[in-house]
């Protein structure tokens, strides 16, 4: 069994084995957890998530919103927000966004308008150098290989 856990703005899972022979894939680095050298954590590097690290996470681009929603599904906002949070909690889903900063939407399909990078110009609270998004501007990434 796996328990997803969000630690330092990194998508990590943690296993029962052990950091002897490091477990994460594509550059991830393995951590153990306490005292407990069965259990660990990855800790991967940009572009990868999932709990060995395997999984692609690529940014799609800044897209427009409309009152209609290009992603069906809207959780909770976060004041500690940030894209790989947003993916963590949008576990199961294709696609996940950021908008306004605090605001995470998931989805399997993404159907609307690419937007210039620029129009999506809020700081992620969670990680204020990237951008969540923007005003009816939505910052897009994809689990889906290419």
């Amino acid at each position: 069994m796996f328990v997803y856990a969000i630690r330092s703005s990194f998508i990590v899972a943690i296993a029962a084995a052990s950091c002897v022979r490091n477990h994460c894939h594509f550059g991830g680095t393995c951590i153990s957890l306490q005292n407990d050298s069965s259990e660990f954590v990855c800790n991967c590097t940009t572009g990868w998530d999932g709990r060995l690290c395997t999984t692609p996470f690529r940014y799609i681009g800044c897209f427009q919103d409309t009152p209609a929603r290009i992603m069906n599904v809207r959780l909770p906002d976060s004041n500690s927000n940030s894209l790989l949070e947003c993916a963590a909690r949008c576990h199961g889903y294709a696609y996940s966004g950021t908008q306004v900063g605090t605001a995470c939407y998931c989805g399997d399909c993404l159907n609307s308008t690419s937007m210039p990078d620029v129009e999506c110009n809020m700081a992620c609270p969670g990680d204020s150098s990237k951008n969540c998004g923007g005003q009816w501007r939505m910052s897009v990434y994809s689990k889906r290989a290419r």
